[in-house]
């Protein structure tokens, strides 16, 4: 077979596109335009030859086939940025390390359980870094209950997460954080301490499909995700957050994302991609 034989059977079709966004809609809730087949192409070529498809047809029949239900979520994962790192957007954790230190230390320390979600945590160093922030600012507390909730729709990058261990480039912040004695070095490698380890628990979860807790957080990092919605899907989410914050915590969004109207859904805008929850009184579970 040569090249230009190869090139065409890995073109993509208008058809092909529908079915790819048609899918990642119905599946993840992300929306593709039409401006984003060549994104979609690259994205997705590389894993239609990995998988021993002979072209983009092939690889479309099998997905909305009975057989395709794993590679659909594949195909969303491969469709996803997992770009991260620890201490990302530093200004949020400054908001964090405020909230813990000014408004809810004497709550804690009087043992009222932490609560904090990660709610698209990648491969962990988002909700590491919560993890480290949250011991900083209350490690005069005996006692300290606190739990991370950290998810993500793609398993095999929460299979990496739950690890812990990072290479010398992936943990650069933490040395500039001043933050080691939480990790430890093993080969070359800085493996979270279990400390560390145990306030987080792992889970995947789509944000898009009904959430299977009713649990409410102090705290919520949801950030570079909505970029991949439509507004009404972006709303929802606004709403569903919402409603999961205590009134007075807080919401984390990245760097590209804003909620229009926080009012509609109880927030108040406090800096940078940041909102809270709208309270007439002290934050309270």
């Amino acid at each position: 077979m040569t090249v230009m034989e190869l090139q065409d059977q890995q073109e993509i079709s208008d058809e092909n596109f529908r079915i790819i966004a048609g899918i990642a809609k119905t599946s993840a809730g992300i929306s593709l335009s039409d401006k984003k087949k060549s994104l979609v192409y690259s994205r997705i070529s590389r894993r239609v030859r990995q998988e021993g498809f002979g072209s983009f047809d092939e690889y479309c029949d099998f997905l909305v086939s009975g057989a395709g239900v794993n590679e659909r979520n594949h195909l969303v994962s491969a469709l996803t940025t997992n770009v991260t790192s620890f201490y990302r957007e530093k200004h949020h954790f400054a908001y964090l390390e405020q909230l813990l230190r000014q408004k809810l230390y004497s709550r804690i320390e009087r043992g009222e359980e932490l609560r904090i979600w990660s709610a698209a945590c990648s491969s962990g160093e988002e909700a590491y870094s919560i993890a480290m922030t949250v011991l900083k600012c209350l490690s005069g507390i005996s006692g300290l209950k606190a739990k991370i909730l950290a998810t993500d729709i793609d398993a095999d990058i929460l299979s990496q997460a739950k690890l812990g261990s990072y290479n010398s480039v992936e943990a650069e912040a933490l040395f500039e954080a001043g933050v080691l004695s939480f990790c430890r070095l093993e080969s070359n490698r800085v493996v979270m301490s279990e400390r560390i380890r145990d306030m987080i628990r792992f889970r995947r979860l789509n944000l898009v499909e009904p959430w299977p807790f009713s649990s409410r957080f102090h705290a919520i990092f949801c950030r570079n995700v909505a970029i991949y919605f439509d507004r009404e899907t972006q709303d929802r989410l606004w709403g569903n957050l919402s409603a999961r914050i205590f009134p007075g915590g807080e919401l984390y969004l990245g760097h590209s994302e804003r909620i229009a109207h926080p009012e509609r859904f109880g927030m108040e805008s406090i800096g940078y991609n940041a909102y809270r929850k709208v309270s007439t009184g002290e934050m309270s579970p």
